[in-house]
């Protein structure tokens, strides 16, 4: 009986939330990286004198100092409080809602890392969403093809994260500036995935050193998961630590920090080995170099073709003497991969520079504030 009346009620919450002055859209934000997943479209939205943006996560230490103040609930204040709709980055680690109207799930990269680009078996729980909004059409049309979301779900939209990148907006000559480093000489910076099989556990401390030791500024921005407490991430290693043992003033830079495009901004030439940051970094075409990490692609389940396009664009090396000789001969040869950066770029992410438009149109579509036109892209989708 209550089984059949639960979609009753449901309706009936909602009817009775739609008379409210103002709608509550609520993001979940499950480690700092999904604060630059989410937070354009989070940030664009609480211009809305109509809506309410408030934050969630299963790590409040985390998340609760990158939003704005009074916007952070915790898991257990959302399970029963109505929100008229629901934004996450990561489907399968969602915030328990009782009462929520629409959900839409937003990628949070597109590396190709853990299956997600072989979704088949996947506990994802994609028929709890309105809306799927996708970075590129490959996955998208995966995910159509293998009956994971339908037609009607599905939304090729691009990539908000990387809006700001696009378009230009981060000086790169301030940011060097401001992280106290010296602007007479090249800027690398090493961006390594998180895993016990990637370069970071490999070679990392020695390709900070070497980079250093050749002339360059160096920056190195890890996962933050590397950052992570927990040993399943880091192998048991205070990389923070280790990091920072490694800095030189003026000339070497740990950093942190949700978004890494400001630090993509700021590098003339960038090392990682298997990242969806080094495909961003091909929006701005500039020379990547792929340190091998031969355990890499099995320990943390890439697809095999997602490998082989980010290395169709850049150089790899297998030590860290061929990497430094390779970093300086690409840094005097720029160009040379420009049209493989390009193509890569433009068949891994949608129109960059517009994505977070179409998320907002997408967001008030379902908030019943803007149905039409409809979000762009959306007939692509279902073709």
């Amino acid at each position: 009986m209550l089984r059949r009346l639960t979609p009753v009620i449901h309706k009936f919450d909602d009817a009775v939330a739609r008379l409210r002055p103002r709608r509550d859209v609520l993001f979940e934000l499950r480690t700092p990286v999904y604060h630059a997943v989410l937070g354009p479209i989070a940030e664009a939205l609480s211009s809305d004198g109509g809506l309410r943006v408030w934050h969630t996560s299963e790590y409040p230490d985390r998340i609760a100092p990158l939003v704005p103040e009074g916007s952070f609930l915790t898991h257990r204040q959302v399970e029963w409080r109505h929100f008229d709709l629901y934004a996450n980055g990561d489907p399968w680690a969602a915030a328990r809602l009782r009462r929520c109207s629409h959900r839409i799930n937003f990628f949070h990269g597109v590396a190709g890392k853990y299956d997600l680009d072989r979704p088949s078996g996947l506990p994802m729980g994609f028929e709890y969403y309105d809306r799927v909004a996708f970075i590129n059409r490959d996955r998208m049309q995966r995910y159509l093809e293998s009956g994971i979301v339908t037609a009607a779900q599905a939304v090729l939209l691009g990539y908000p994260k990387l809006d700001r990148l696009a378009n230009g907006r981060w000086d790169g000559g301030r940011i060097r500036a401001e992280a106290g480093l010296l602007d007479d000489r090249p800027t690398a910076l090493y961006a390594p995935t998180y895993s016990t099989a990637s370069s970071l556990h490999i070679a990392g401390e020695a390709i900070v050193s070497r980079l250093a030791a050749s002339g360059l500024n160096v920056i190195v921005k890890l996962h933050d998961r590397s950052l992570d407490a927990d040993p399943r991430y880091n192998g048991g290693i205070d990389w923070r630590t280790r990091m920072r043992a490694l800095e030189q003033p003026g000339r070497v830079r740990f950093v942190e920090g949700a978004d890494a495009s400001p630090w993509l901004s700021a590098a003339d030439v960038m090392i990682t080995d298997h990242s969806s940051v080094g495909f961003e970094y091909f929006v701005l075409d500039r020379p990547l170099v792929v340190f091998d990490a031969p355990d890499l692609a099995r320990e943390a389940r890439i697809n095999p073709e997602k490998i082989a396009l980010l290395r169709s664009a850049a150089t790899v090396v297998e030590t860290v003497e061929d990497l430094v000789r390779v970093v300086h001969a690409e840094l005097a040869q720029p160009g040379r991969l420009s049209s493989a950066r390009k193509r890569v770029a433009s068949d891994v992410f949608y129109r960059p520079g517009t994505a977070t438009d179409r998320a907002v149109a997408l967001a008030l579509e379902l908030l019943g504030r803007q149905r039409t036109p409809t979000v762009a892209g959306a007939d692509e989708a279902i073709a």
